[in-house]
């Protein structure tokens, strides 16, 4: 009885010095990691939206909070005017072997200007690299899919669906 308790004590006292280690490691590389996963969105947004990326001095990028299910973030392009010219999605949506993350440029049009996949674990062809055939179309009859990966092409088909769908209400 006695050495279960000593036992014990001596687990738990290994498990607070671990949940403590792992605080302080978390309290230093916490913003690293925010910062660096600023960086790779603001490259990724250089990327897909051609119009801000020409014309920084004249656009503004206004983070908007939304809350929808596939939706982790919106970004909306204005002019000097103020008027929306362009809504850049976030959108995540569950493939075969991880969730797919991309970003999607709608123009006011409802044309999907560009689009990246920002992350994927996707175990069957390049979902990072393969062109879907979506630029500049305003539905998703032309999509083309990743051949052998019939369940990460429809979770990049619903990110397109989502951020076409919701921009006819963002862009108003």
């Amino acid at each position: 009885m006695k050495n279960n308790l000593i036992t014990g004590l001596v687990l738990s006292v290994f498990a607070l010095i671990c949940g403590l280690m792992l605080s302080v490691v978390n309290m230093f590389t916490a913003p690293i990691i925010e910062e660096r996963t600023e960086e790779k969105i603001n490259n990724s947004i250089m990327e897909v939206c051609e119009i801000y990326r020409e014309n920084k001095d004249t656009y503004t990028i206004d983070k908007e909070s939304i809350t929808h299910d596939e939706v982790d973030s919106v970004y909306l392009i204005k002019n000097e005017n103020g008027e929306k010219v362009e809504v850049i999605y976030i959108i995540s949506a569950k493939g075969y072997a991880s969730t797919i993350q991309m970003m999607v440029s709608v123009t006011k049009d409802h044309k999907i200007e560009k689009s990246v996949v920002i992350s994927s674990a996707e175990t069957k062809g390049n979902i990072k690299t393969h062109d879907f055939n979506m630029e500049g179309k305003d539905s998703l009859e032309d999509f083309d899919k990743l051949a052998g990966s019939t369940i990460s092409s429809k979770a990049v088909r619903k990110c397109f669906y989502t951020a076409l769908d919701l921009s006819y209400e963002d862009l108003k």
